[in-house]
């Protein structure tokens, strides 16, 4: 039977529902395999070098559902390319969705592209550098991408294939910083936006694009014939006294809502996408340089009804970069205040579309409390209870409000910088009360500006919610300071070396709040997918495992000095 002119796959842990687990999805950031435990250590004789044990990971992280190596469901950005290229003139039979287990049937002579969607393959996102301590440990992300791109080397030399692999999506930027990996994996090329970090669209013009792949455009570019769509950009690296080079492809052709084609297949975790950009211009975000549009809720829905028709979902992650950005035009609108009617109008077309639970991924703490009936509005159109719980991602950044004030003070319009401080408390207050719970992503290092007094305000402001608001429910992780957006040519937050006791106290804080408060008091109310007993089974994991983190941290502080030991003892006794 003959292959598929194009094959396109991610990971195991972008194919995964994670059995239905609330926030488990950051769960491929956890560190797998540490190169440099010591052989005589306890750890080592009960795990070897693996950290987070690979049959607890394997266990949560479960495979999805496939049809003969089809994968029943893709990420979202996946399912964008595949409906583009069957839009622009592939056939059915050309382009097929490998399940990552599977992607070795469908590579063969006639396969001339394999397409890797790729979020974090190297594991140098701000949540996993975090947890692997500045890649000094490997993560899941990056080890089963790297598992991945091995099985299709041994594919194309078994099948005889000479197939192109190109990887795209938003983490591509990692191997400008790690090229090495470029040859070890055997990527032709490698898929980034016009500025550096952002994704690439190509979506509206798949078809367009892949041609260009496969005629060999991309082999040879003359840099002096234009293009108004890409460019390859040939980079060199030296590494190690030697020479090493990657084809990267700039790709910026922006599609118009109507370019943008609409999935035919269902989306992991019935995620449809209802914006692109923000406008809110937070300086270490690269999702702020992309171009602001809407989906019109008309074409919200019809994604919607291919989940329920298609894949059987009766949940929808509602995915922007900020929800309450919705409808607005920031240009004329300088307060960023949200256009309710809009997001109301929005909200009342995904219900209709037949869901039971919905959520946005993504929003800020003023634009939710700018508009005092947006929340009570939107929350009797979802359905809200203590029984059906909403989660959003909302980024706390930090307590300091030089730090907010000097990078992100658009983030709290219509408020000013010096009322950060309000917003949080009024933001977890008002979510809380229409059953909201914020997860909060902190960063440490902030464009390497970050000092101790911004620490301890960041610490001091955790503990003041938690005083103040004793039955609050929110998150809190600490995210390394990556350089993208308008910081792209900064230096990473070298966690690993660069740790300072305050900054250890930040990590400690968050995680004593996320065990005593999320883990303990509100864990088994979340999850849309989870029976009583499952809830009941993760929580009991959590609850044990929830404290080793402390302990580590507490241990480090021990063996880094005194400075370190006094950060913990002082939380422990003012502010845990």
């Amino acid at each position: 039977m003959p292959k598929p002119k194009i094959v396109l796959t991610a990971d195991r842990t972008l194919m995964s529902n994670y059995r239905g687990i609330s926030l488990a999805t950051f769960f491929g950031c956890a560190p797998a395999l540490d190169p440099h435990r010591d052989h005589n250590s306890f750890w080592y004789k009960i795990l070897k070098n693996q950290v987070t044990p690979k049959v607890l990971f394997d266990f949560i992280c479960n495979p999805i559902p496939h049809n003969n190596g089809i994968a029943s469901y893709a990420p979202y950005g996946l399912r964008k390319v595949e409906a583009g290229l069957l839009r622009d003139g592939f056939k059915r039979e050309d382009v097929v969705v490998a399940h990552p287990d599977h992607v070795e049937k469908f590579i063969g002579p006639e396969t001339q592209v394999v397409g890797t969607y790729e979020m974090d393959p190297l594991g140098m996102g701000p949540v996993t550098m975090t947890f692997t301590y500045g890649r000094k440990q490997m993560s899941y992300d990056e080890y089963y991408n790297i598992y991945l791109h091995k099985k299709i080397i041994e594919a194309k030399k078994k099948n005889g294939s000479n197939a192109k692999v190109i990887s795209g999506a938003s983490g591509t930027w990692q191997y400008n910083y790690d090229p090495e990996k470029i040859e070890e994996l055997g990527i032709y090329a490698i898929l980034e936006g016009e500025l550096g970090g952002i994704a690439p669209e190509i979506d509206g013009h798949a078809g367009r694009f892949f041609n260009y792949l496969i005629d060999g455009e991309f082999d040879n570019m003359n840099p002096f014939r234009k293009r108004s769509d890409f460019k390859v950009d040939i980079k060199e690296y030296e590494r190690s006294g030697r020479k090493i080079h990657g084809r990267f492809v700039n790709f910026w052709d922006r599609p118009e809502i109507d370019e943008i084609p609409e999935i035919v297949e269902p989306s992991m975790h019935g995620m449809i996408e209802v914006m692109r950009g923000c406008g809110r211009g937070c300086k270490f975000c690269d999702v702020t340089l992309r171009s602001l549009r809407y989906y019109p809720p008309e074409k919200v829905k019809r994604e919607i009804e291919v989940n329920i028709k298609k894949g059987g979902l009766r949940n929808a992650w509602i995915h922007s970069d900020d929800i309450f950005v919705y409808g607005m035009d920031p240009r004329t609108n300088k307060q960023m205040e949200p256009n309710r009617e809009a997001l109301e109008e929005l909200f009342t077309a995904v219900m209709d579309a037949g869901v039971v639970h919905t959520n946005p991924t993504h929003g800020t703490l003023a634009g939710a409390i700018a508009d005092e009936k947006l929340i009570p509005n939107i929350s009797k159109i979802i359905k809200s209870s203590a029984q059906n719980l909403i989660g959003i991602q909302c980024g706390f950044e930090t307590g300091s409000l030089r730090l907010i004030g000097k990078y992100a003070d658009r983030k709290l319009a219509p408020f000013m910088p010096e009322e950060w401080h309000w917003v949080v408390k009024e933001g977890v207050k008002t979510l809380n009360e229409h059953h909201w719970v914020p997860a909060f992503t902190l960063i440490m290092g902030l464009d390497n500006d970050e000092t101790p007094e911004d620490s301890w305000e960041t610490i001091s402001l955790i503990s003041e919610l938690e005083r103040e608001q004793p039955d609050s429910m929110f998150t809190a992780t600490p995210l390394t300071f990556v350089p993208i957006g308008l910081l792209e040519k900064s230096e990473f937050f070298n966690i690993g070396n660069e740790m300072s006791p305050a900054q250890l106290g930040v990590m400690y804080k968050t995680w004593q709040h996320n065990f005593k408060y999320g883990i303990q008091k509100f864990m088994t109310k979340t999850g849309t997918r989870q029976t009583s007993m499952q809830k009941q089974f993760f929580n009991l994991l959590a609850r044990s495992l929830g404290g080793v983190p402390l302990s580590a941290m507490e241990k480090y502080a021990r063996r880094k000095g005194k400075e370190h030991e006094k950060v913990i003892e002082t939380i422990k006794a003012k502010y845990w």
